[in-house]
């Protein structure tokens, strides 16, 4: 039940990431000086495109985070590898829409088909990264155990 409260939670915290608070012109605000600090000699013109790369990247992040949460929550109901990537993929694609359909209502923001595919990709990504990881341990026990033989 644990894992689930945490995938939950993260879901909430992707959907309020989503909410106008959270929009370019709000966190330019914060951001940009920042990246200033970090880089001073860059210009302002890539400071924003700093900015806009770091947002992407947040993006990124929070849906493969995701992912990974809900394929968790759902191998805790002893879900087999393969079912627990679909919901958690099936998760991470309705959470994408439902953002990007909120964020075209909101003044300050713009819902975009091309974010619900980028994040719907990053936690498709996350999901083949950790099942291939998977399926390569659960080999390498049986080729250790033929070259024994």
């Amino acid at each position: 039940m644990r894992r689930f409260a945490l995938a939950l939670g993260w879901l909430t915290l992707v959907l309020f990431l989503g909410s106008a608070w959270f929009g370019a012109q709000q966190t330019q605000r914060w951001v940009v000086p920042v990246l200033g600090a970090l880089a001073p000699t860059a210009s302002r013109a890539d400071l924003q495109t700093a900015h806009a790369v770091t947002r992407k990247l947040a993006h990124v992040t929070e849906y493969a985070v995701l992912a990974l949460l809900w394929m968790r929550a759902a191998r805790a109901r002893r879900a087999g590898l393969r079912t627990a990537s679909w919901i958690a993929l099936a998760v991470c694609v309705l959470c994408a829409f439902v953002d990007e359909a909120h964020q075209s209502m909101l003044l300050t923001r713009t819902g975009s088909a091309a974010d619900a595919v980028l994040d719907s990709l990053a936690a498709l990504t996350a999901l083949v990264i950790v099942r291939t990881r998977a399926t390569e341990a659960a080999r390498l026990p049986a080729a250790a155990a033929g070259e024994a033989a």
